[in-house]
């Protein structure tokens, strides 16, 4: 039986892409592969991930708190 013959040769592009869209498209490739990342380790730790969205709410409100305040505060020298 013949063999068939093995046709590998160079198939990329022989000039390197670096205009902006090139390197708009890899980027957007990246965050996409970065965010499928992020929710295969929410799926994979449930607990971990709820702590963490906790935590984030807590620092919001408190950081939210404090500029209630202190805009509450200089309200006050105004009147």
């Amino acid at each position: 039986m013949a063999r068939k013959p093995l046709n590998a040769g160079f198939t990329g592009d022989v000039t390197a892409q670096t205009g902006v869209a090139t390197k708009a498209k890899t980027a957007v490739h990246r965050a996409k592969d970065e965010a499928g990342m992020v929710a295969a380790h929410a799926v994979d730790h449930p607990a971990a991930t709820g702590s963490a969205i906790a935590a984030v709410g807590l620092l919001g409100l408190a950081a939210g708190y404090m500029l209630g305040v202190s805009a509450a505060a200089r309200r006050r020298w105004y009147r």
